[in-house]
């Protein structure tokens, strides 16, 4: 993996910068962007250490470039660990967005094969902008296919039961049903939406799945140090609602 990224830390700030760069202007001062030929380096300006770090997932996808609202990295996490994510599982997404839940899919999806659906032009450039940012390029087991998933003429160029697993992050997802066909019996289905309504409806049309489990991810950092250990004054509260199922028929 070559990051075009490099991540910057100082005081308690953070920021996602492109390697290409020479100068970096911050309000502690302007700092030279190193080539992070190592795992770290560290430099000190106006009496302040600046720490240049190659970024994790949940650093980089706090600050990619978005025109769509993310996926958090506290629900991409759950989302990845709870649908049982395998590197060998074929994967349907329906919603690029701006990638952030397919750079998780992608992290751990390496041997299967991942396709994921866009119908906006705009948004599957940068999420395939931010994919390039992170892995350095488009892994050769990602395919994005344009189109409308709620054009009931829509199909794909697979066969029936073909994905492990299928992923929506979709306004109303019960449009796109017809989707669920290209699971495998025994295959999960994760569903993604901010309002509850969304997901009630969704459920309510779908058949042939059991074991459905809606939850949220409620997120609070605690300040600790030499005087304090007490949480933050403010928190990521709610963010969207998790659905899954298991497909039976």
């Amino acid at each position: 993996m070559s990051l075009k990224k490099i991540l910057i830390y100082c005081n308690g700030k953070k920021w996602l910068v492109d390697k290409d760069l020479k100068m970096f202007s911050t309000h502690f001062g302007n700092v030279e962007i190193p080539q992070l030929d190592k795992d770290i380096e560290i430099s000190e300006i106006n009496q302040k250490k600046f720490y240049f770090l190659k970024p994790s997932i949940a650093e980089f996808i706090l600050k990619i470039k978005r025109k769509t609202q993310i996926i958090y990295p506290k629900d991409v996490a759950v989302i990845l660990f709870y649908s049982d994510l395998k590197e060998t599982d074929n994967v349907i997404e329906a919603g690029t967005g701006s990638g952030s839940l397919l750079i998780g899919i992608l992290s751990r999806v390496k041997k299967g094969k991942i396709i994921t659906i866009e119908k906006n032009e705009e948004f599957k450039k940068i999420a395939e902008k931010n994919i390039k940012d992170f892995f350095g390029e488009i892994p050769e087991n990602l395919q994005f296919v344009k189109g409308d998933v709620y054009d009931i003429n829509f199909k794909l160029d697979i066969n029936d039961e073909w994905a492990d697993k299928i992923f929506f992050d979709l306004p109303e997802p019960w449009r796109a049903k017809d989707l669920l066909k290209y699971l495998k019996k025994g295959g999960i289905l994760v569903n993604y939406n901010p309002q509850i309504i969304q997901i009630k409806k969704f459920i309510e049309e779908i058949e042939g799945f059991i074991d459905i489990n809606v939850f949220e991810i409620l997120e609070r950092k605690w300040i600790v140090d030499e005087k304090r250990a007490r949480p933050s004054d403010l928190m990521r509260g709610h963010t969207g609602f998790i659905m899954m199922g298991r497909k039976v028929k």
